[in-house]
């Protein structure tokens, strides 16, 4: 089924769309990541499944114990599988992308993983990295709701005066996340600030950030054939950039880069 079968087959189902979700491969054609999927899968609250039960429909029971429902051929409702929010779709409630994320990393099978890097391309063209656009008042609102202390706005501006390079990760017209490098531009280079708004984060747009900040140190590296790119971590978010080749050291974490 394509995003329109889906959508046609929808307008047809009985139920509240306020009691059930899209998840699944589904949800990946309804926000386009794909185009096609063989069935539809839902979550819906047990108010839904009680529901359902009540008008016939056999169930099965998962592992953590609620209920599945096959609904014809096309159609498995599973009673309260949920990550993160619902987003709407065309009017249709589905998985947040986040969530989506979260439950095809709970499953774990190969499937899974494939369609896990799917969905981070596809947020590859949804969000765009912007250097140096990156406003002082914008850059004290992301340090806050980040965890970071606050800093005067004229602390800031120097801040990013000062900096070889800030990055602003942009989606829809939205700042949802940042970065930036500091250092003496030739032999030392430091990150700093590597932030995403909570409700975007686990998508891989940190890594983005990370990426980029490190392809331009490594282009302007004046050290030789490698050059070393350091920076303190978050607490807890050491093994973010372990994941990235970082090595944590006691001070914070820092990277052997080779440059030619």
């Amino acid at each position: 089924m394509n995003k329109q079968e889906i959508i046609s087959k929808l307008e047809d189902f009985p139920y509240n769309r306020d009691e059930y979700w899209i998840i699944a491969g589904s949800a990946m054609v309804l926000y386009g990541i794909r185009e096609q999927t063989h069935d539809i899968d839902m979550g819906c609250t047990s108010k839904m499944a009680d529901q359902l039960a009540a008008d016939g429909y056999s169930f099965s029971l998962t592992e953590s114990g609620n209920r599945k429902f096959q609904i014809g051929e096309k159609i498995e409702v599973f009673e309260n599988w949920i990550k993160d929010t619902i987003d709407m779709v065309d009017n249709v409630p589905v998985i947040s992308i986040k969530g989506l994320i979260e439950m095809k990393q709970e499953l774990g099978r190969d499937k899974d993983k494939k369609d896990i890097a799917l969905i981070k391309d596809y947020l590859s063209t949804r969000v765009k990295l912007v250097d140096n656009i990156l406003k002082p008042e914008d850059f004290v609102r992301l340090r806050v709701v980040t965890g970071f202390a606050d800093i005067p706005v004229e602390h800031a501006r120097k801040a990013l005066q000062n900096g070889l390079i800030n990055v602003s990760a942009v989606k829809d017209g939205e700042l949802i996340g940042m970065g930036r490098l500091v250092g003496d531009g030739a032999m030392y280079w430091y990150l700093q600030e590597i932030v995403v708004l909570p409700e975007y984060q686990g998508m891989g747009i940190g890594t983005m950030i990370v990426d980029h900040l490190v392809d331009y140190a490594v282009k302007n590296s004046s050290t030789g054939r490698f050059t070393t790119i350091g920076g303190v971590s978050a607490k807890g978010k050491e093994g973010f950039y372990q994941k990235l080749g970082f090595e944590v050291i006691p001070n914070g974490i820092r990277k052997m880069i080779e440059t030619c």
